[in-house]
């Protein structure tokens, strides 16, 4: 009897803690798992939104490949910098296809803090019968808009007629986004009509805007690849 009843207490011994075990794992190591689990997804939810976030401010990369090819034909008309550099190219190779010599070039270079919009801050809505000294209207906000900055060229020009109308024409086949301002003309006197007679030279002044975008540099690392080796030792002494 004694044997039988040894055995019986470690049967029920060996379920109370069999029992005492499950109770552990449900109570305390079941819900630990199930919390890392969820904070394990949690942290990768989050690394991969750290990861976009990144891909964002460095670039492009965030974007699809249409708005990255779309972006870089803007980028070409509509640079994130001035590139002066370019847009005497551009008015050089009009210079050369109209055979209109340009005497020279006069740039004013727009900035940023040019462009700036005030928007004005509602202040918090009082009572009418509210006597309080200390509530004034909250005071406007300034919020700088880096859009599109205008570079204004102006140059002096000298051909006929029909160079003159070339130069327009050709001015809108470039690459740089360029539009005309201002066109002024002056022409020498003379005899109204004359038999085989040169073609009468025409004094053009020509204003020319065309524009920046420095908030395309956040899609872009390096700047824009100039097609052209620089020359050594000599620096634009426009800026």
């Amino acid at each position: 009897m004694s044997m039988l009843s040894s055995k019986r207490n470690q049967i029920i011994v060996a379920f109370i803690l069999a029992l005492a075990l499950v109770m552990v794992y449900i109570n305390f190591i079941s819900p630990l798992q199930t919390e890392k689990e969820t904070k394990a997804s949690l942290l990768i939810q989050k690394k991969q939104e750290l990861e976009a976030l990144n891909k964002r401010t460095a670039g492009g990369g965030a974007i699809g490949a249409a708005e990255q090819v779309s972006l870089s034909k803007t980028r070409v008309r509509v640079p994130e910098l001035p590139d002066v550099e370019g847009l005497i190219r551009e008015v050089r190779m009009l210079e050369v296809i109209t055979k209109m010599p340009v005497a020279s070039y006069n740039f004013e270079i727009g900035k940023v803090s040019d462009i700036t919009i005030k928007a004005p801050v509602s202040a918090p809505q009082t009572s009418s019968t509210s006597t309080n000294a200390s509530s004034v209207p909250a005071p406007a906000a300034q919020t700088s808009l880096s859009l599109a900055i205008p570079i204004k060229l102006s140059t002096t020009a000298k051909g006929d007629y029909a160079q003159i109308h070339r130069f327009l024409d050709e001015l809108q086949t470039t690459n740089r986004l360029m539009q005309v301002d201002k066109l002024t003309f002056a022409v020498k006197g003379g005899a109204p009509v004359k038999l085989n007679a040169l073609k009468r030279e025409i004094t053009v002044n020509i204003s020319l805007v065309s524009y920046y975008a420095p908030g395309l540099q956040k899609f872009f690392k390096n700047p824009l690849q100039v097609p052209y080796t620089k020359p050594a030792g000599k620096s634009n002494p426009v800026y």
